[in-house]
C-alpha cells in the first residue's frame, strides 16, 4: 500500500515539474501537446466533432466567432483582440501549431467550460454552435 502511495506522489510531483518546464507531454496516445495550466480531460480528447466540415458550418461558425470570440482572440485569431490585451492570461493564439495539436473534442470542452478570464459558453451557445465555431476556427486558423 505504501508503495502505491509513493508512486502516486512521484507521478504528481513529476507532472508538477513538467508543468513548470514547458515540456511536451502526451495526454492521449500519439497526441503531443504543450502542458499548460488549462488542459481538457482525457475523455474530451477522444470526442469527435459530429458536425461535418462544410461551407454552411464554416459560415455559421464565423458569425458566432465574430460575435463571441473576436473581441478577445482577434479577427485573425492571434489572441490580440482589443479586449484581449487587458486579460491575464492573454487569450490563446489560434495560429500556433501547438494550439492545433489539440483535438476538436478538447477545444469543444474548453469552449464549453471556460477558464477565467474566458467565460463558459455552455449556456449561451448550443452544442451545434460550439462545433460550428470549431469548424470555422480550424478552417480559418489551422495552417497545417
Amino acid at each position: 500500500m505504501l508503495l502505491n502511495v509513493s508512486k502516486a506522489v512521484v507521478v504528481v510531483i513529476g507532472a508538477a515539474l513538467l508543468a513548470g518546464s514547458g515540456k511536451t507531454v502526451i495526454p492521449t496516445a500519439g497526441t503531443p501537446v504543450e502542458l499548460s495550466s488549462w488542459n481538457a480531460p482525457h475523455s474530451a480528447w477522444k470526442k469527435k466533432n459530429p458536425i461535418p466540415m462544410s461551407a454552411a458550418s464554416i459560415q455559421a461558425g464565423q458569425a458566432i466567432f465574430s460575435q463571441n470570440c473576436e473581441a478577445c482572440h482577434g479577427a485573425d485569431g492571434k489572441g490580440d483582440g482589443p479586449t484581449g490585451a487587458f486579460l491575464n492570461p492573454h487569450p490563446a493564439n489560434f495560429t500556433k501549431a501547438s494550439f492545433w495539436a489539440q483535438t476538436d473534442g478538447a477545444i469543444f470542452w474548453k469552449i464549453t467550460h471556460g477558464h477565467s478570464p474566458m467565460p463558459s459558453f455552455r449556456d449561451s451557445l448550443s452544442r451545434k454552435q460550439r462545433w460550428n465555431v470549431i469548424n470555422y476556427m480550424r478552417h480559418a486558423f489551422d495552417k497545417k
